[in-house]
């Protein structure tokens, strides 16, 4: 059989979750499977390589059409079909909702992780908005064959919000790359992560995108109600409504202590999450919330919400608060940081928990909708 994967997505230079989550799904799938051809599609002017897939038993395929044509194109033409361009009419995978126009004869296996674009618009700038309904996550929900969930809280969404058999939908959590997120790392590697950023001593930490879903302005006035000598490390790219971040933290009465370190490369994050005393993810909406579990991979106790998919990753290997509440996030993360027997505790359950994750059991279930 023929699949095509759908690359367009990896074209940014600046992995969030959902690059990591399909650089990760398509190189353990593309290893497990040795019977089915693989066509790997993407579109841009420049050559790109992909040097993280490794595979006997596929090819890639490039077009050159500009990519804001192509999607006008998808959208109000229904045309090319993407069979068109790939030569390809058994199965499509795409890793994330985007702009596509197929035939109907065309098997469409979709990955949904997050509808918060859907459910919480005003998270979103008016241009994200406009694109995220021009894709129509929920037509293309309907139009799939198969779907994989990252959660089951985003398959019960699915189901419960836009009428999506439950049937048609399967649940893959996402995983931990072994190799990189251990509790016992290098000390000469930690050692050189905090010399080359210039990390404080103890430290609270963060790492995401810089938009209102984070919930980083309660984060920050949470950290600035608690007593404690450890600073405040936020790490991510600036994105919608940065500046506001950026406002609260030049005006804090505890500026001193608060370090932005903009974005962090993947090579860099698992020694960086394990230099710090607390992980702190207070995010208001998440598919699942990958972040929090590499924490509790390398041994580095968390804080994250209890509303949508994070408690059902965390388990109760963590503590969870109502993220709208800025004194349960202070008091979460006051404990963490002075009661030694509960911190043990947290590292202790988080390192059992994480091991019952990872991408070869995403890619088995992925593996398992495309026959």
């Amino acid at each position: 059989m023929n699949i095509t994967i759908d690359l367009r997505s990896l074209h940014t230079k600046e992995f969030s979750g959902v690059e990591y989550f399909s650089e990760q799904v398509i190189q353990h799938l593309l290893q497990l499977d040795k019977q089915n051809q693989y066509l790997l599609f993407y579109n841009g002017y420049k050559k790109k390589t992909f040097d993280q897939f490794h595979f006997v038993n596929g090819k890639y395929k490039q077009t050159r059409i500009p990519n804001r044509l192509l999607n006008l194109s998808f959208k109000f033409l229904g045309w090319p079909k993407i069979e068109n361009l790939t030569n390809n009419n058994h199965v499509l995978l795409l890793p994330n909702p985007t702009m596509v126009s197929i035939h109907s004869v065309t098997k469409l296996i979709l990955v949904v992780h997050d509808l918060s674009p859907v459910l919480m618009p005003e998270m979103y700038t008016l241009k994200s908005q406009l694109w995220h309904k021009m894709i129509n996550i929920p037509k293309l929900a309907k139009r799939a064959n198969r779907i994989l969930a990252v959660s089951e809280y985003t398959k019960q969404t699915l189901v419960s919000e836009f009428g999506i058999s439950p049937e048609k939908i399967s649940v893959g959590l996402l995983g931990i790359d072994s190799n990189r997120y251990r509790y016992n790392q290098s000390i000469g590697n930690l050692r050189n992560i905090r010399n080359v950023y210039g990390l404080p001593g103890e430290f609270i930490l963060f790492i995401g995108t810089l938009e209102p879903r984070k919930n980083l302005s309660r984060l920050i006035k949470a950290y600035e109600a608690l007593d404690t000598e450890a600073s405040l490390v936020i790490a991510g790219k600036k994105g919608w409504r940065y500046a506001e971040v950026m406002q609260l933290i030049e005006s804090s009465p505890k500026r001193k202590q608060i370090v932005y370190l903009g974005y962090i490369s993947e090579e860099h994050k698992p020694g960086l999450i394990k230099l710090a005393k607390v992980f702190a993810w207070p995010s208001l909406y998440e598919g699942f919330g990958l972040p929090v579990l590499e924490a509790m991979a390398v041994g580095t106790p968390v804080l994250t919400s209890n509303v949508t998919s994070l408690p059902e990753v965390v388990g109760d290997s963590a503590i969870t608060v109502n993220p709208y509440n800025i004194t349960e996030i202070t008091q979460g993360l006051n404990v963490l940081l002075n009661d030694s027997a509960v911190r043990e505790n947290y590292i202790a359950k988080g390192l059992e928990r994480s091991q019952k994750f990872n991408w070869d059991k995403t890619a088995q279930v992925l593996h398992s909708l495309l026959a």
